[in-house]
């Protein structure tokens, strides 16, 4: 039995070849980084909106509902204004002071107010029953500590509640008591 001499010459690639897959492979990675770098933005851009995409709704549902069961309503500057209840304004407003009619003919009666506490800025909500003789020192309940600034107007006849989030978006509620 006889071997075969090992051939010397072993078959390679040529330069155009080479060159061939080298650009497809760069061509293939600049498309995935143009991808994940479009992802990216897209994902930060819905990051951004977070405060119209889950914090308004929540903050429309429970405002429509507090001030559909209220009968009456005023604004004023600030939470100390609101809560004696002088210095109502119409327009550019932090504070909403709601009255409730009760059953037995007492009221009772509720703030929204934007306010900043401990540094940070928030809805907060405060109650006061009619058996109460004065107003909660803080506040009930905070609605949500996203908004970066809330205005309360009532310029038109409408009330009108503008929110404004950390990023600039904007969102404008509408209505009065029923």
């Amino acid at each position: 039995m006889k071997l075969r001499p090992h051939c010397s010459r072993i078959r390679g690639l040529t330069l155009i070849e080479m060159a061939l897959s080298m650009a497809m492979t760069l061509g293939i990675a600049a498309a995935i980084i143009t991808m994940v770098q479009q992802q990216m933005t897209i994902s930060s851009s819905i990051n951004r909106l977070v405060f119209l995409r889950e914090d308004a709704p929540q903050i429309n549902v429970l405002l429509t509902n507090l001030i559909n069961q209220a009968d009456d309503y005023s604004i004023h500057t600030t939470t100390s204004n609101a809560k004696v209840g002088s210095g109502a304004v119409t327009n550019n407003g932090r504070a909403l002071r709601l009255r409730f009619r009760m059953p037995d003919g007492s009221f009772d009666y509720a703030i929204i107010a934007f306010e900043t506490v401990g540094g940070r800025k928030q809805l907060n909500y405060y109650r006061k029953d009619s058996g109460d003789l004065a107003w909660p020192s803080t506040a009930n309940w905070v609605v949500s500590s996203k908004p970066d600034v809330v205005n309360f107007s009532n310029t038109s006849g409408i009330l009108e509640i503008n929110l404004v989030g950390k990023y600039g978006e904007e969102l404008t509620f509408a209505g009065n008591p029923s």
